[in-house]
């Protein structure tokens, strides 16, 4: 970032927007919280997107719903083993896979945008009528429904209401959203990972334009971009919050600082604070680059960490920092969630506990952050 310096007229003022942007401090590589922070989270666990630009479509399936039921039937193989596990050919009478020893049938509904209420709730119901019908020869005896997004409160009621009509019982219809094929993509994703493309590529003027995004002076864009054009090297960076991979042209001479700085922008991420006025507490992100979650020094160039660490990884690594109090200068939680298509149930301070306050707020921040990047993520995808 280049040093501020004094100046009159408007330059004064985007001098002061460059220092204020940071809220955070650099030190040992890191950009820590001020000192009233209680507690941070570095991880607690990855997040997938099960949307159409990372989920591949492999033979023999030939679209984005045979690509789901087919990452359903692997992960449910993993979790509990083959035997006794069939998936059913069309016309399949609203089961897509059948576990005969628990009499469990499996439903996979999918939207390529992975998306909250972007599933069909007709087609959800249809597919329950058909199950309805088929019962008395396939025998099954809990209903679920496996989704790669989640229902609507709503959509759940109009599903419930119909397996009323049916004389179905509601406890043996059961909805698996994505957060149960996200924990299920972590213990086993050395079995599925090549169902999946989680790798960004970008261009140099995408890091060119992140630099004027971080808000470096102009002169410092343009002799970056210089060195980027002739460094000739491509950098692949980690994230500790979702299995997304940058690619990114970069240059041996930039420093670690300039390198958290594209990173940030291309993936997203605010390091502004949030406020959970329903909770009165805060969340914000501090960021890094680290070597087996060892933080680099800012001032130091990309070319040394590589020597210094030949065929590691380079990770920019996400802290979470909470406040059990909200911030002058934060931006109101539903706000952001109505940018990012997420809602959180409106809770009360005082029927909580300091450290249950903490858990919750952490939780909602972590989610946040995962939905910036996978948002970010996606943009890329569809400019490659």
């Amino acid at each position: 970032m280049a040093s501020p310096t004094a100046s009159v007229g408007g330059t004064t003022s985007r001098v002061l927007l460059l220092v204020s942007r940071r809220r955070t401090t650099a030190c040992s590589g890191r950009r820590y919280a001020p000192p009233l922070m209680l507690s941070v989270r570095q991880q607690r666990s990855m997040r997938y997107s099960f949307s159409a630009e990372f989920l591949k479509v492999l033979p023999p399936d030939t679209t984005f719903g045979n690509a789901w039921e087919s990452l359903c039937f692997e992960l449910l193989a993993a979790e509990d083993g083959r035997e006794g596990l069939q998936r059913l050919c069309a016309p399949d009478g609203g089961i897509d896979i059948l576990r005969h020893p628990t009499r469990t049938a499996f439903q996979c509904k999918s939207d390529e945008r992975g998306a909250l209420g972007s599933l069909s709730t007709p087609e959800s119901i249809k597919s329950l009528k058909a199950a309805a019908i088929s019962r008395s020869t396939v025998r099954w005896g809990c209903y679920t429904y496996a989704t790669n997004a989640n229902y609507t409160g709503s959509a759940v009621k109009s599903i419930l209401a119909e397996a009323e009509v049916l004389d179905l019982a509601s406890d043996k219809i059961e909805f698996l959203g994505p957060e149960h094929w996200d924990a299920l993509c972590s213990r086993y994703f050395d079995q599925i990972k090549d169902r999946f493309d989680f790798r960004g590529t970008v261009t140099e003027a995408q890091v060119v334009d992140a630099f004027r995004k971080a808000r470096y002076f102009d002169n410092y864009v343009a002799k970056f971009e210089d060195v980027i054009s002739k460094g000739n090297l491509t950098l692949k960076i980690k994230n500790n919050w979702t299995p997304v991979e940058l690619e990114i042209p970069f240059a041996p001479d930039l420093t670690v600082e300039n390198c958290v700085d594209a990173v940030q922008e291309l993936l997203g991420v605010s390091l502004k604070w949030t406020n959970f006025a329903d909770l009165g507490t805060s969340s914000g992100p501090s960021i890094s680059l680290t070597v087996d979650r060892r933080g680099q020094t800012f001032k130091q160039t990309i070319g040394d960490v590589q020597a210094a660490n030949p065929g590691r990884d380079l990770e920019f690594w996400i802290t979470l920092v909470w406040k059990d109090e909200t911030q002058s200068d934060g931006t109101a939680h539903d706000v952001v969630c109505r940018r990012m298509n997420l809602s959180f149930l409106t809770l009360a301070r005082s029927a909580f506990s300091q450290s249950q306050r903490r858990e919750h707020t952490l939780r909602r921040a972590e989610e946040m952050v995962q939905q910036m990047i996978w948002a970010s993520a996606r943009k890329l995808k569809n400019r490659e």
